[in-house]
């Protein structure tokens, strides 16, 4: 029995080390721009094989459309109305684009992307949908590094299994809904991402995903779940005072599977794990009430943790500094005030962070690991 004891231990930790996802899809470079390049006009209809760019400055188009072509942004553009039936948007480093549906939204339904290196501003609800969308013509709307941001005060809506929002920077939607038909893991979070939303609609299971690491996720207002939203607990979830959860008929409310959850959450900015002040946890509720301790801390190898009567938490886990979890157990054979860990002495010395799981919070606190 011990035996088996030990090998589901080793198979959970094994799922956690080896994420049920790839990593996000990788962005194509920025693309050059000299400023000798064809540049867009306002009203054009861009067709397979034709690729401009705008260089020049900060103007406004009333209408541009995209069948096939390709569209390089390198200073400010603004599209009242863009039609992306199909093709590609680059938005370059430093360059800003905003654009909306005109009055209504904006549909991408296949082999629409846009690759954002800078600012993306939409002033409209957009929607990545079918028909055409294939794995070989995605929709993808991408921040494609921490540098990146985009922006909408409407609705995000992804419903089809060949569309995806992938974040490796800051994005901020009045709300993201992924409805129906999308995929698992059709919203891929980079690491050290932010997405920020007051509404959050689920109906697909484990479709956030945040595989290469800690990324969050922040709901202001309202969640709808009709099914659980992640399976990694390397997705922070910040959940505000302010918000509830729809309950009744097939809703499942707070359903945030595997996320690693803070309650009465400012932003992401409040959990954010690499700025820690050390020895000071980070709780969700007062630290005497949890009565939480660790030592020695730093540590070589081992180190105790004891919790107050009544405070067992569910499972314990230790992330490194980039969020990689390297270590993980259920407390069902601990005792009612504390459990040892044990490390491996090849881990090598630096900060960790530990976080005690417990139904509805988590509570974080950083460990220094030493050399022997």
């Amino acid at each position: 029995m011990r035996s088996i004891a030990i090998l589901s231990g080793l198979a959970i930790l094994l799922l956690f080390l080896q994420p049920a996802y790839s990593q996000c899809k990788k962005a194509p470079p920025p693309e050059p721009c000299t400023g000798t390049e064809p540049s867009p006009v306002n009203n054009e209809i861009m067709t397979v094989g034709i690729k401009k760019w705008y260089y020049g400055p900060a103007a406004t188009f009333s209408q541009l459309t995209l069948r096939g072509g390709t569209l390089v942004v390198c200073s400010d553009l603004t599209i009242t109305k863009l039609i992306l039936d199909s093709g590609t948007i680059v938005i370059n480093p430093g360059a800003k684009l905003t654009a909306g549906g005109g009055g209504s939204g904006m549909i991408w339904q296949g082999g629409c992307a846009v690759y954002n290196h800078g600012r993306f501003e939409i002033t409209s609800n957009l929607t990545l949908q079918g028909p055409y969308a294939s794995a070989a013509r995605p929709n993808i709307l991408m921040n494609t590094s921490p540098a990146a941001s985009s922006r909408s005060f409407d609705y995000l809506v992804i419903n089809d299994p060949n569309s995806f929002l992938i974040n490796n920077g800051a994005a901020q939607f009045h709300g993201v809904i992924t409805d129906n038909l999308a995929a698992p893991g059709s919203v891929c979070l980079g690491y050290t991402s932010q997405l920020k939303q007051s509404v959050l609609i689920n109906k697909v299971k484990d479709s956030y995903v945040a595989p290469s690491g800690t990324a969050c996720v922040s709901v202001s207002s309202f969640s709808q779940f009709l099914d659980t939203l992640t399976n990694h607990p390397s997705l922070l979830a910040c959940i505000s005072s302010g918000h509830t959860s729809q309950t009744g008929g097939a809703n499942k409310p707070n359903a945030w599977g595997e996320a690693t959850r803070f309650n009465a959450c400012t932003d992401c900015a409040s959990i954010a794990l690499l700025d820690l002040e050390p020895e000071r946890p980070r709780i969700n509720r007062p630290t005497e009430e949890a009565g939480i301790k660790f030592f020695p801390n730093p540590f070589t190898t081992q180190v105790q943790v004891s919790w107050a009567a009544g405070q067992k938490p569910e499972a314990v886990m230790i992330v490194s500094s980039t969020g990689q979890p390297v270590y993980y157990a259920r407390t069902d054979g601990a005792t009612a005030n504390g459990m040892k860990i044990g490390l491996p002495a090849s881990l090598p010395a630096g900060s960790f962070i530990a976080k005690l799981i417990y139904p509805a919070t988590t509570v974080v606190h950083k460990l220094i690991k030493i050399q022997e």
